[in-house]
């Protein structure tokens, strides 16, 4: 597990190796599920890194009052990438089997129990030895806190009940839903 983006908001194409995401992807089928990100920043990201995959291969996922609201980056061509899907993170994931499931910004708005139960919702989804689960989360540092992301924490406590979390309670939430 590591935090390469200091601020969490360096493009996820920046710090993951898309390229291979991509190459090892089955035609065909999902290459990346993009859960609760709302305007869809992160899929244009990659669609502009990735412009010639196919249709129906970048889902974005949120709300339906959420969708209806987005407005389509002029990068995107209507109809073709992303497609849009509503989706509630707490009821089971109906796109099954992509290559990745990714959220950005979105874990840290629930609590523990909250964030397990969407775990275990995408695991059910999940295939196993292929799809992958890709979290763009802040870390808290246990050695020296960066001021933003500790007050990020406060506020998501303070708002929603929730947190930033440390790598050590990351991995706890990931490994109990295994």
């Amino acid at each position: 597990m590591e935090s390469p983006s200091e601020y969490n908001l360096t493009a996820w194409p920046e710090i993951n190796p898309t390229e291979t995401l991509v190459a090892d992807s089955k035609p065909g089928r999902p290459l990346v599920v993009d859960v609760g990100d709302s305007k869809g920043h992160d899929l244009t990201k990659f669609h502009l890194c990735h412009p010639d995959i196919h249709e129906g291969s970048l889902v974005l996922q949120d709300l339906p009052d959420i969708l209806k609201e987005r407005t389509m980056d002029a990068t995107i061509v209507p109809g073709q990438v992303p497609s849009f899907h509503p989706h509630d993170l707490f009821t089971p994931q109906p796109v099954r089997g992509a290559h990745a499931y990714f959220m950005h910004n979105v874990l840290h708005d629930w609590e523990d129990e909250q964030t397990t139960q969407i775990f275990k919702h995408l695991d059910e989804a999940m295939e196993p030895g292929y799809s992958k689960l890709l979290i763009h989360e802040s870390l808290v540092s246990t050695i020296k806190p960066l001021a933003r992301v500790t007050t990020s924490g406060l506020t998501m406590m303070a708002c929603l009940g929730a947190k930033e979390r440390t790598e050590a309670e990351w991995r706890q939430l990931v490994e109990s839903v295994g």
